[in-house]
């Protein structure tokens, strides 16, 4: 990977020293002594207040430094501002005790400030000279919408706020009118009493938290979202689509998942000849390449250097999600990346698949079952159904979806029976005169399947599954296809040593928690379905810049996958959905 500029992460670190130091120099009362050089009109808890300001500069350092450490040019702005400031009220206090002549008697504190004085003046001077390093790109429609939330959230603190100051007349010793509400409501977000007595101190200490809290909140958050990772909506266009086909066709892949880099949310990264690409997405700030890259192998590593490039210019974490090891061993060549066996992916190769042996039992036992019910099966590409079936099957997969999120990024289409997949396969199975399941596969080079999508009907026959694999599996030794590829198996091998006899104490313990895990995520259920095919298993990684990286860029992979929520409101409209 290409060397950066270590400074982002020095100033950072600085920043992060900053904001520790700065609690305990403001709770002892700089801030204060300030702030009554430019007002009078500071409220009598102004004093109590100092902590809370102290901790919003502090967690506003925390999240800057965080932007600075990926090179964030709104992190810059926001980080000279803010020390700025800090600077000019160290300097304007520091002059005011030597003319008060407070210095001799508050010499530990006068050294702490000098101190901090020079902390703050460095970190200034450091964003200056080091300001070319922080150019990485930003996404310009977050512009608008940053602005529009920061409206919103003024908005909701300032109605909350009046609310509480308006409409309770006993806070106050008389009761305020429209104008004064207003003025109590937006001075309080500063710290800053309005124009009319409290009655009482409770209620004056009451209302000066809240007032405050919501400028915590509108300040805060606002910066928080300036110095998110931004997603980006990766909509692939025709020409880009027409590219990918031409690549696939000339230089046929070796990878199964390399027909869904064809999905309409993957971006396109070329090589510099355009003969190689890679198919990623942006989540959560983290750049995920699915796959292997396409097309000529030789050409893979200029595709590479510029994924990392793009990755570089926008502060994106660069990861490789589900590639081969051939592909894994070319991404650590040229990159660096650690690499992480994520699971096994469950190919059967159909010379070798014969239902009649011992191995296959439970597989045939299955199928027949779900023959003496009544069901039969029909297998065609997608380009010899006719209009009126895709549209029924496509109707049909989404009803039997019954609610629930679309999954598999990486090894998946997003969309079913299209007549852009004319070489797609489709398998289904009927029963007295109605539709019981149905099976997609994409293409896989020049002679394999890749399991895509697999729906049934909630009252379906057990086994039917198994009945349309066999199905696929008896068209692929009539048409000279030689590999099918089913779902992944993730994290195979610790759920098959974990079974074993004399299993270690670690892969018990990994074990359980897998078992644990597939409650909510199909882990362990896909592994045993496939395992009953006696597939052949080939192992797929993941590979990420660190280790410190892996807990966001697992996440992301997860958001992607749509095994988790991007944020808690989605998780809150899937529930009201359902």
């Amino acid at each position: 990977m290409p060397k950066l500029s270590k400074a982002p992460k020095s100033i950072g670190y600085l920043l992060i020293l900053q904001s520790v130091s700065l609690v305990g120099l403001l709770s002892i009362h700089r801030f204060p002594h300030f702030v009554r050089l430019v007002g009078r009109d500071l409220h009598s808890t102004v004093t109590s207040v100092t902590e809370a300001a102290a901790l919003i500069i502090s967690i506003s350092l925390l999240l800057i430094a965080r932007g600075v450490f990926n090179r964030k040019k709104r992190a810059w702005i926001l980080a000279v501002g803010l020390e700025i400031s800090l600077v000019i009220t160290g300097a304007i206090h520091n002059v005011h005790r030597l003319i008060s002549h407070h210095l001799t008697s508050h010499l530990v504190f006068g050294a702490f400030g000098a101190t901090h004085l020079l902390l703050e003046t460095t970190i200034l001077v450091l964003l200056f000279k080091y300001r070319k390093v922080f150019n990485t790109l930003t996404d310009r429609h977050t512009r608008v919408s940053d602005l529009l939330y920061f409206i919103r959230a003024t908005s909701l603190s300032v109605v909350v706020g009046f609310s509480f100051v308006l409409f309770d007349s006993r806070y106050f010793v008389s009761r305020p009118s429209f104008i004064q509400a207003a003025e109590i409501t937006f001075k309080g977000f500063f710290g800053i009493s309005g124009p009319l007595a409290f009655s009482s101190a409770v209620y004056q200490e009451r209302i000066e938290t809240i007032l405050i809290f919501l400028g915590l909140f509108v300040v805060l958050t606002t910066i928080a979202r300036l110095l998110r990772p931004i997603d980006r909506a990766s909509v692939q266009s025709r020409e880009a689509r027409i590219a990918l086909e031409g690549l696939l066709e000339k230089y046929p892949s070796d990878d199964s998942l390399g027909y869904f880099a064809l999905r309409d949310d993957k971006s396109i990264m070329w090589s510099d000849n355009n003969k190689a690409a890679i198919a990623y997405s942006v989540k959560q700030g983290v750049m995920i390449a699915a796959g292997d890259p396409l097309g000529d192998p030789e050409c893979w590593p200029s595709a590479i250097e510029n994924f990392i490039r793009e990755a570089e210019r926008h502060a994106w974490i660069p990861a490789v999600y589900g590639c081969t090891e051939y592909a894994g061993e070319i991404w650590r060549r040229e990159t660096g990346l650690e690499a992480l066996e994520m699971g096994d992916e469950a190919i059967i190769y159909v010379e070798d698949f014969a239902l009649e042996t011992p191995r296959l039992k439970n597989v045939r036992q299955s199928i027949n079952r779900a023959r003496k019910e009544g069901n039969t099966t029909h297998i065609a590409k997608i380009a010899d159904l006719s209009a009126a079936q895709l549209e029924a099957f496509a109707l049909l997969a989404e009803q039997w979806r019954r609610g629930g999120d679309e999954r598999g990024f990486s090894m998946a289409l997003d969309r079913f029976c299209s007549p852009e997949d004319s070489e797609a396969v489709i398998t289904w199975a009927e029963k007295d005169g109605s539709y019981q399941a149905l099976l997609q596969f994409a293409p896989w080079g020049r002679d394999g399947l890749s399991l895509d999508l697999m729906r049934r009907a909630h009252n379906s026959s057990p086994g039917v599954n198994e009945l349309l694999i066999n199905t696929a599996i008896e068209y692929a030794k009539q048409n000279s296809i030689t590999r099918i590829s089913l779902n992944f198996a993730t994290f195979r091998s610790v759920f098959e040593r974990g079974e074993r006899l004399g299993a270690g104490p670690i892969t018990r313990f990994n074990h359980r928690v897998l078992k644990f895990a597939s409650r909510f995520v199909q882990m362990e259920s896909l592994y045993r379905f496939n395992v009953k095919f006696q597939p052949v298993w080939e192992p797929r990684f993941l590979l990420f810049p660190s280790v410190t990286k892996l807990v966001r860029v697992s996440i992301a992979v997860l958001q992607i996958e749509s095994f988790i929520p991007d944020s808690p409101w989605e998780l809150i409209s899937r529930k009201v959905k359902k």
